[in-house]
């Protein structure tokens, strides 16, 4: 389809995908992407650099929620309950060399303004903290999901709005990323607003892309539109799509690890 970045997503089961596992995936589509990201659970600093040395050069991790009483509420149990452990990975990430590291919130989790206010200031510390990596922000506004999950509070168009024009405000050079759970009208018309990174073509069911189905998706798809439609739209807009802005060869580290 045209796509170089490739995100690898795992569910909180490091005891199924753990380490080891997320290595040799790594190994297997790095001759194809010339960017690996990874979406998993929390790690040490040092599985990070593992994950580094074997080829991912982004790491993307939600907070959720930046209220704890909440977050506490939403896992009860488990090692994901563990705030700190969850809220310091992306500065872990960082540290272990890390290109590009992405946070965000769960807006409609809790109350959005609060929830945004913290990504901003945590989005700030990061910046300045791990200035070496380059910062980007989500926007995952909650969906009506598989299973019945209802956003809480949910979040308008007008604030959602008001929320990226007020994070490209205050993280100037931060990367803003949006994704197909926003329809197609809403996403063409905030290009122009500081988005940066648009996702296209996406399906978010386990298995979605190999078997074609949607059963247990993540969450609602709201733009359907194939990468080819969606870069057609760019280049309408007069914005260049661009499938590639980074290469493995720019890293200081070998071409081949495991070879």
């Amino acid at each position: 389809q045209g796509f170089q970045h490739v995100l690898l997503l795992t569910g909180e089961a490091p005891g199924k995908a753990g380490v080891d596992y997320l290595e040799r995936a790594v190994h297997t589509v790095r001759p194809y992407f010339s960017s690996i990201g990874i979406e998993v659970f929390p790690m040490a600093t040092g599985d990070y650099a593992r994950l580094v040395d074997a080829g991912v050069d982004s790491l993307t991790i939600y907070q959720e929620t930046y209220d704890r009483e909440l977050y506490e509420r939403m896992h009860p149990f488990g090692k994901k309950r563990d705030y700190d452990w969850r809220l310091e990975a992306p500065e872990r990430g960082g540290a272990a060399g890390m290109r590009k590291i992405g946070i965000g919130a769960l807006l409609g989790l809790g109350d959005f303004r609060a929830d945004a206010f913290f990504t901003g200031l945590h989005g700030r510390y990061l910046a300045r903290t791990c200035w070496r990596s380059q910062l980007t922000v989500s926007f995952p506004r909650l969906r009506p999901a598989d299973g019945g999950f209802q956003p809480l509070q949910p979040v308008s168009d007008r604030s959602f709005v008001q929320l990226i024009c007020a994070m490209r405000l205050w993280l100037h050079d931060a990367g803003l990323v949006l994704s197909t759970r926003e329809r197609a009208e809403l996403r063409d018309n905030l290009l122009p607003l500081g988005i940066t990174q648009m996702s296209a073509g996406s399906c978010t069911a386990p298995g979605g892309y190999s078997k074609g189905e949607h059963v247990g998706e993540q969450f609602a798809i709201d733009d359907d539109r194939s990468p080819a439609e969606f870069a057609a739209m760019l280049r309408r807009r007069g914005f260049d799509p661009v499938w590639k802005d980074w290469d493995a060869a720019f890293a200081d580290r070998p071409s081949n690890p495991a070879a």
